[in-house]
């Protein structure tokens, strides 16, 4: 990636913007500063297609896609080094996170970037605990 990476959205968040939901707000501003590049992990992005396609269809699942590939950059990182961050994520956390919010945090680990999200149960003790930057919108 060319530009350096400032935030890491995860799908709580795109799913606010997306939907007006409360905090949707927040994620507009972050798009429309210039000075941001916000990404996001291709296992975020499939959460936000599943969550679409459980609750509103097929359609819309594809719209959400194509709306957040064309926002935010898609990181598609698997490599060894970036996958064992993943699972040390996953084990050291508590309570642990689920495998998607690894991705998420080790994503936003290592660009050293602010991870952007709605999700105050699951990234609140991480937050607490000072080990990444994390943004909530609501």
């Amino acid at each position: 990636m060319p530009a350096t990476v400032t935030h890491v959205v995860d799908a709580s968040a795109v799913i606010a913007y997306f939907k007006g939901e409360e905090g949707h707000e927040r994620v507009a501003s972050l798009l429309q500063d210039e000075r941001n590049v916000l990404v996001i992990h291709a296992v975020t992005l499939c959460e936000v297609y599943y969550n679409y396609l459980k609750y509103d269809g097929p359609v819309q699942a594809n719209d959400a896609w194509d709306r957040a590939s064309k926002l935010l950059r898609i990181v598609e990182n698997i490599a060894e080094g970036f996958v064992k961050r993943v699972g040390r994520w996953k084990v050291q956390t508590t309570p642990n996170l689920g495998l998607g919010d690894s991705f998420l945090a080790a994503c936003a680990e290592e660009h050293a970037a602010i991870l952007v999200t709605a999700d105050r149960k699951d990234f609140g003790p991480i937050q607490q605990a000072g080990l990444i930057q994390i943004e909530f919108i609501r």
